[in-house]
Parts: C-alpha cells; structure tokens; sequence
C-alpha cells in the first residue's frame, strides 16, 4: 500500500508538471504570433512607404508618408531612410547614422533586426527594410509596445514571459521583479532552430528561480519568446498532497508497530522466561561441574542409585536410565577406605543418621580422587528416601599435604641452615625459636636461648640502641651490623638480616646472624692498602693530602709544612744488586723517615724513592730539616754492604686556605726538583719556581707543536783537516726557527728536549735528515761525513739499528759516511751494554766519536776497548791554548793520548789563527769553529765544497 500511494505521488507529480509545460508552451506560442502580426505590420507600412520612393532624391511626398506612418504607429519612435553609406536622407542634418542593415538579422522576410539600443524614449528596437534602390528604412521600435502582448497572462506569482533577440539579449519580460531589458541570456540550443517550439525545465539566469519552460520561434522573424511558470508555485499543491499522504502512511505504520512491540514484547518475556530456567538449569550444572559436586537419592529398600551425570563422572561411571548400582560405588572406592566406608553408610543408613565421609576413588585411568560423601534421610510424599552430595576435595587435600610438605621444609630450612638463625616475638621480644647453627655458635643450649630476650645477645655498647631499633614499630625488615655476645663472652661482628611474619599467636620476627668478622678485617686491610704503600707500610701521598686536609678541618689555623725528599738512584739498587738488597735498603730508608714522621706529623712515600714528611707546626720545620738530612747522610747497612743516601729536599708550608694539602705537597715536590737540577741539598719553595715551571711547560708544548709542525731545521759546520785545509766532514747542528724567523738558542730548549724525552723522536728525525744531507753530498760527488750528536738519553732508550740499516741502504750510504758523537756520561751508565751496542753501530759502517772529551770521568780502562774513531777535545780547553800553559799541557795530553789510542783528534771551538796553528804544530788532525766557517744550510754547505774546488 505505502509502494502504490509513492507511485500515485510520482505520477500525480509528473502530471503536474507536463501540465505546467503545456501552458508555458501556450503562452509562448500565443505571444509568439502577436510578436508576429505586430511585425509584420510594421514590415508592411515600410514596404508601402518603399513603394513611393524612386532613385531620384527624396520628394517631400516622402517625407509626409514617414511622417503619417510615425503617427498612426505609436510604437514607432522614427522612421529614417539611410543611404548605402548610412547617412540620413529624409531627415534632419542631426540623424545619426544607422549602419543596422549591415549587422542586422534577417528571418524569412525582407525585414531585418537590429541590436537593442538604449533610446530617449527607452529600449528600442531597430529594424531595416530596403526601398530596392540600395537605401534603407530604419524603423526604432519601442520595446514597451512587446510589454503590452505579456500582459495580462496569468503566470502565477513566480512565472515570466520574455522575449529575445536570436543571441538571447532580453527585448520584453513580464513577471515579478524589475525590468530586465538589454541582460544577456544563454538560450537553450534548439531555440537557434527557426519554427522550434520545445519545452525545458531550467534555473533562470535573470531571477534564478527554476521554472517550466516553453520556447517558440514560429514567426517569421529572428525573436524567440519564452513562456515559464515556476516549479515551486506548480508542485505546491502536490508537495500538500504528500504531505498528508506521508502523516497517513505515517500513522498507519506507527500502529502497527505498536501492535507489533506489543506482540515481540509478549515474544520476548516468554522466550526470557525460558531462557532463564535454562540458565538457571545451566547455571547449576555448570556449577555442579566446576566444584565437583554430584547429587544423589537411594530410596529405601532399592539397591540402585539414582544420580546425576556429575555424580556419575566423579565415579567415573555411566549410568543406566539415570540409575547406577549402590555396589559399583564402592568397588570404585580405594581398598584401604572401601570397607571403613561400606560399614559406615550402612550403619547410618540403617539408623537414619546424618552421612558424611571422606574416601579416595581409583578411576579407570588409575588416576586416584578425594571424595567427600554426606548425605540424610527425608520423607519424600511418604515415602523415606536418602539423599545427598559428594564433592570433590583432592585439589584441597593436595593443597594440605603440600601445606604440610612446605612446613616440614621450612621447619628443615630452618633448623639445618649454617647461618644462626632464630625466631621472636615482636612485642614481648621472647625468643620463640632457634636453630642448630645458632646453639652451636652462641654457646647456648635451646632451652636457655629460647628463654631469653634478644636483645641479651646484644654486646652493652649496642644494647641501647639495638634495643630501640628492635622495638621500633612498622619495621618490617632490616640488614645490620651488631655485635654479639657468645656464652663464654667472644664477641661476633654479625650482619643482621631480619624479615617479620605473620604467626596465629601474632606478629613474629626471623633474623639470620652472619658472621662478617673475617670481611670486616679483609675490608680493613684492603682500605689500609688503598692508603698505604705496601712495601713500606707509609701512607700514598694521596693518603697523606687527605689527612692534613682532615687535620685542617680540625684545627683550621695551625697550618703545616712539608718536606718532599727525593733520593738517588734507590731504584738501580735492585736490578744491580738483587731485588733483595734493594727492599732490604727501601726498608731501612722507610724506617727511619717514619720514625721521623711520627715525631712531627706524618710521612707517605711515592715508590720508588720519595718521601714527603708533614710537621703539623710549621715552627719545627728546621728541626725536621736537620733530622732528614741526618737521616740520609748516614749509610744504610744491608746485604753486608753499605749503601750510601743522597737526597734532595724541596720544602713548603701549608696554610689550610690555600687550595689543601695537595698544592703544597706539589710545592715541595717542585722546590725538590729544583734542588736536584741545581745540585742543592735543601731548596724552600717560592713562586717564581711555579712560573719557571710553567714556563717550561709552555716551552714544552711548544716543542711538541714544533716537532709536529716540522719548525726544526738542521744546519752544518764544516770540520777541516788541518793539514791541508780540506773540509773532511759537516756536524749537523739542530735550529728551531720561530714563525718570524728568529732562533731559539739551542742551550735553551735541548736540555728540556732531554728531559721531556723529546730528544727521542727528534733525534731520529736528525739521523735521518743527516742520511739525506750525506746523500745529497755523495750526489755531488763530494766525499766528506756528516757527524751528529746523540745524547744520553736517546742512546740509553736504545738506538734503533734496523732504522740505520735501512737509512744507508735507502740513501746508499758508504761506510763511515755516517759519525755519530756520543757524550761520556752514556759511558758512566752501562758499559758493557754501551760497548755491545756501540759495536753493532760499527758493523753497520757508523763511526764512532767522544764529545767533549776531559770534561767527564772517562775512565782508561774501559775508554781503551770500546770501538772508537776518534775524539773530539772540548772547546774549553782550545780557548786558552796559545795563552794558558795547563790548557796547552791538557791539550798535549789528550793528543797523544788519543793517538797512542790509534784515534783521530778533532778540535771544537777554533776561533783564531792562533788556535789553529798551535793545533797544527802539535799534530792535532781535524779542526771546527768559527774561524773555519759558522753553522750554515745545506745548500751554502754545498755552495763551500765547490768553491773550495
């Protein structure tokens, strides 16, 4: 019914609108032919006045028929006639030209439309007719005349005719809303179609309102009227119509469905209800399976049960019409409980008592369960019936036996651990428990130790607070450190370990006691070997900062001074004379500056062979001096042997506020190292001595930055025979050139180089600068050596021999290309080591000299072995030869000396012609100085040999 009553809306909706186009169409079509009588009356009365016109000049007769033609015609606002050039000929001088025959639009007629134009009685519309001479008659026809044919159509209150030109500007409207004469339109495609009469549904342009549409174009003439009535207006009735069908079906179907709530609320409570007793039923099904519960009846005098389906599977058997027979229940029971149980239900059955007992059953599978029968007698109808539940407990008596399993354990974990354990009372602090391991440490039998109180066992400086901490409320747990009292009083250094639980008689606590006693002391002496030095049993000199500054904060004004002692060689004694000897005077040493300490302050030790000993009074700081010095003036016995102490002491004091302990240790340390590099025996501290440190830092960054930035450059002294004049070698000399050019004095920054083992790397670089230079000299074909200093220390840190084997095979070097000059401290150190590795260097093809030979202690015994080329006499003693008789016999000495040694002698230092031929006269062989040429680049080197050839 609601499917026929939409299809009746939407027919009766199309009807509507089918009507609405049938009388748009209507009016369009009837003012589509007035349009047309109109026109063509107007075509006729310019046809007649063409008629009158020959090709001669307009008569006045003319004039008169236009003029009568004007008149009878109201809607005409003139008539003009133009010739082919457009200009007036029967008007006035004033006639605007009317080039409207050219643009104008032509229908099935010799009538032409022109474009609206705005005139001064309004919109007019221009047609032209041609007299057939080649003129025009342009008549301007006034639009409002079109206004009078839309008038009086009923088009409602939103419908509209219009007319048009054929490119859609608007010449006539009638409808609601303004005038819109002279708006643009796009017309419908088929109203360019000359006869077209169609219908359109569209939004208007001008008012957009949507309307049923006509269009005619049936005159003879290029217009097109259009005839529309609105959508709204035509479908409002219908949309009434709906609307009170729609509340109809509306109604209709509200009713029905509250019949049909009403029937499915019925449905539903019915269907709840069973639903409910099913779940219901469900429900205690399910709860009868999920706590193994099964129900039971025996009525009397009947051997069959009936049971349930969980009663049954509890059995493990399947019941017949919901009966099971009573025997098959106890031939499933255990054998140990089957009679016990059997004479139990009968006794009680017979009786009419209560039933209720405990069993096992045997399953099937073997698996066994716990069952819990009980059970009654009742009065059914009558009739006397027992009923009754069994239960499945096995997951409870499993949870008790593991109850009791866990008791046991813990009773055996207590009793058995090895840590002394015990347990007491929160509130009265009674021990309530003890276990073997604490009988047997403690000392107390388990009847005295349960009748004390914990805190018995406390020792009496920890009783006090051992018992606050005890008693404290809320404290669950706690891990301590007390000491205990044992029954024949040895005290325990024990940790604590104390857990509370929970008991029936209330609140309880177990503690475990281990003993730590052994830690304790390992942790004691691993903290004194973190602060002392093991081998002298000193406290570090770290230890020693942190005491004064402890000792500082105790007594902030007093100050202290320290004495940093640095001893000599101590560390040569071991690998010289056995570790033994060495620890044995380490010892003695030791000794005797810590018995020193302990009567002014205290002393620390930095292996292998400073001391720092700090006077906590300033003022004694003399004393302290006087005993140290004392102290290492005096051998040391050992081994048999004595053993001489040399020291050098730095001294400075402490005040408290100026940067701690540390800072002054490092003072005195500094001053220490000032007295060693100065040879004096007690040195005090200033400041200068931490700006000429930081100095030599700075110069030693320098240095470092130097090196890596290759700034070192080398430069050669010739070395001359004296004989005849020839230069025989080059000495490189090592020159550090600043970045404006200017020199560094080597004095200045060699021995630092020494000393911050810079020497090491920057003497390879010289070897093998000087490898190169020897090179470049061979290259052009000059035959002369490059000599090079090597210091003590980068002989000591052990020449590399591979490194110059390689250089001469490189740069392919001739044997003795290559001197190296050793100094003769590098003698003093090892000699046997030092003639080993001076061979190996002859065997590569170096030679070998002394430098500043008879300034040192060379001794003849060994100077006589080693593997030598020549020696080198020190400019000191060439300075004074021609004028000082000792200088001349030194140097006559050394001469000879050197020659009955089959060595050649070279003199430094030659500044004049005097020097020279003294050396010459007294047969020295080769000679260097300023007299026979300044240290030079390599290229000027080069630039000597040729000019000396």
């Amino acid at each position: 019914m609601s499917v026929g009553l939409i299809v009746l809306l939407l027919l009766d909706r199309q009807t509507r609108l089918q009507a609405a186009d049938r009388q748009s169409l209507t009016m369009a079509t009837g003012v589509d032919r007035l349009l047309h009588l109109e026109l063509r009356n107007i075509e006729r009365a310019l046809g007649g006045i063409a008629a009158e016109i020959d090709d001669e000049p307009v008569p006045a007769l003319v004039q008169e028929a236009i003029a009568g033609v004007v008149a009878r015609h109201a809607e005409l606002a003139s008539i003009v006639l133009y010739d082919t050039q457009g200009r007036a000929l029967s008007a006035g001088p004033d006639a605007p030209e009317s080039p409207v025959w050219r643009t104008a639009t032509s229908g099935a007629t010799a009538l032409r439309v022109g474009a609206l134009q705005r005139g001064d009685a309004g919109w007019e519309l221009p047609l032209a007719f041609p007299d057939g001479h080649g003129r025009w008659l342009v008549a301007r026809l006034l639009t409002r005349e079109f206004d009078a044919m839309t008038e009086g159509f009923d088009v409602g209150r939103f419908g509209s005719i219009a007319i048009y030109t054929h490119d859609g500007r608007v010449v006539s409207r009638f409808g609601r809303g303004p005038s819109q004469v002279g708006q643009q339109v796009e017309l419908p495609v088929p109203a360019a179609l000359r006869g077209a009469r169609f219908n359109v549904l569209r939004v208007s342009q001008l008012d957009r309102i949507e309307r049923a549409m006509g269009f005619s174009r049936t005159s003879d003439y290029p217009l097109v009227v259009s005839g529309g009535l609105s959508v709204r207006e035509v479908l409002a009735p219908w949309r009434v119509y709906v609307g009170t069908a729609l509340a109809l079906v509306a109604a209709y179907w509200i009713a029905l469905a509250v019949v049909l709530a009403r029937l499915r609320a019925n449905e539903r409570a019915q269907a709840g209800l069973l639903a409910e007793i099913e779940t219901q039923t469900r429900w205690l099904r399910q709860a009868q399976l999920a706590s193994q519960i099964g129900v039971w009846r025996l009525e009397a005098g009947d051997d069959r049960v009936r049971v349930t389906d969980e009663m049954a599977a509890l059995f493990g058997l399947v019941p017949e019409g919901g009966t099971i027979a009573l025997d098959a229940f106890f031939a499933r029971m255990h054998p140990d409980d089957r009679a016990r149980s059997f004479e139990q239900f009968n006794d009680l059955r017979r009786r009419r008592q209560p039933y209720e007992q405990e069993y096992r059953v045997v399953l099937p599978d073997g698996r066994i369960r716990w069952l819990k029968g009980s059970g009654a007698t009742v009065s059914d109808g009558g009739r006397e019936v027992m009923t009754g539940t069994v239960i499945d407990i096995t997951e409870r008596r499993d949870a008790q036996m593991r109850i009791e399993r866990a008791e046991m354990q813990f009773r055996q974990l207590f009793e058995r651990n090895p840590l002394p354990a015990w347990l007491y009372d929160v509130r009265t602090l009674d021990v309530l428990a003890v276990n073997e391991a604490a009988i047997e440490v403690y000392g107390y039998s388990r009847e005295t130790f349960v009748g004390m109180r914990v805190t018995d066992l406390l020792a009496p400086e920890d009783r006090d607070a051992g018992t606050e901490v005890i008693l404290r409320r809320g404290e669950g747990s706690s891990e301590r450190t007390w000491t205990l009292i044992t029954q024949g009083g040895q005290r325990i250094d024990a940790r604590v370990h104390a857990r509370d639980i929970e008991m029936d008689e209330g609140r309880a606590r177990l503690v475990l006691a281990e003993d730590i006693g052994a830690r304790l002391a390992y942790e004691r002496e691993l903290a004194w070997r973190a602060s002392h030095d093991q081998a002298t049993g000193m406290l570090t000199l770290t230890s020693l900062a942190e005491q004064l500054d402890a000792q500082c904060a105790v007594r902030p004004c007093s100050g202290f001074a320290v004495a940093y002692v640095q001893l000599r060689d101590l560390e040569l004694i071991a690998p010289t004379l056995g570790r033994r000897t060495g620890e044995a005077v380490l010892r003695e040493a030791a000794a005797r500056f810590a018995r020193i300490a302990e009567r002014y302050g205290l002393g620390g030790h930095a292996p292998p062979e400073t001391f720092a000993i700090a006077a906590f009074d300033p003022a004694e700081l003399p004393a302290l001096v006087e005993d140290l010095v004392a102290a290492s003036q005096s051998p040391v016995e050992a081994d048999g042997g004595m053993f001489p102490l040399e020291a050098w002491i730095g001294l400075a004091d402490g005040p408290c506020d100026d940067g701690g302990a540390e800072h002054v240790i490092a003072h005195a340390a500094l001053a220490a190292l000032q007295a060693r590099r100065e040879r004096i025996a007690v040195v005090r501290y200033d400041d200068a001595m931490a700006a000429h440190a930081a100095e030599r830092l700075a110069l030693v960054r320098r240095l470092r930055k130097a090196f890596d930035q290759r700034q070192f450059e080398l430069f050669y002294q010739p070395i001359h025979r004296l004989r005849d004049g020839a230069v025989v070698a080059f000495e490189a000399l090592l020159r550090w050139r600043q970045e404006d050019g200017s020199f560094v004095p080597p004095a200045q920054f060699v021995p630092l180089c020494e000393e911050s083992g810079l020497i090491v790397p920057i003497g390879a670089w010289v070897i093998e600068e000087a490898a190169r230079a020897s090179r470049r000299l061979s290259d052009a074909g000059a035959d002369v050596a490059i000599a090079v200093n090597v210091s003590a220390v980068q002989f000591e840190a052990g020449l590399p021999i591979d490194a110059i084997r390689a250089l001469r095979q490189t740069q392919a070097l001739r044997r003795g290309a290559l001197h190296l000059e050793l100094t003769e401290s590098v003698l003093l150190r090892d000699p046997d080591a030092v003639r080993a590795q001076m061979g190996r260097l002859r065997d590569e093809g170096v030679c070998l000299s002394i430098d500043d030979f008879g300034t040192g202690f060379s001794s003849m015994a060994y100077l006589r072995e080693l593997p030598l080329d020549s020696l080198k006499i020190d400019r000191a003693f060439v300075r004074d030869v021609v004028d000082d008789a000792r200088s001349a016999a030194i140097c006559r000495a050394l001469i000879d000396l050197g020659h009955g040694l089959g060595l050649s002698i070279i003199a430094e230092g030659v500044e004049d012609a005097a020097q020279r031929d003294w050396l010459t006269t007294h047969g020295c062989d080769q000679a260097q100085g300023y007299h026979f040429g300044r240290p030079q680049p390599l290229d000027a080197a080069l630039a000597l040999l040729a000019q000396a050839e």
